[in-house]
């Protein structure tokens, strides 16, 4: 069934980890979306390119979304887009943890 609304208070968070990264992640399926609510430690730093497109919203903490041959910083309050096939990854500042929303069209089956 797809879901209309999500409450992250009923997820349970589990372990999100990447090389650079580990965190924690509630997720949730709906409309062939992954939505997620990813919480990252302080300092940290990706290690490996995704290029898998995202659409977000921060939460708390600024981090720097880079790309091949540019970045930019995000912090509370803002958006970010990010299409498919674009090399990216992120960097968190070292004092301050990073909580954002996202949004992947990848699917259920993924």
């Amino acid at each position: 069934m797809d879901t209309v609304n999500i409450n992250f208070g009923k997820h349970e968070w589990q372990r999100w980890e990447r090389p650079g990264a580990t965190g924690r992640v509630k997720i949730a399926f709906s409309n062939g979306k992954r939505v997620r609510l990813l919480e990252l430690p302080a300092g940290f730093n990706e290690e490996n390119w995704c290029e898998i497109g995202h659409q977000g919203y921060v939460l708390k903490g600024v981090f720097t979304i880079q790309f091949e041959d540019s970045g930019f910083d995000c912090g509370p309050g803002m958006g970010f887009v990010i299409p498919d096939g674009k090399k990216h990854r992120s960097k968190g500042l070292d004092n301050e943890e990073t909580l954002v929303f996202v949004i992947d069209e990848i699917g259920v089956n993924k």
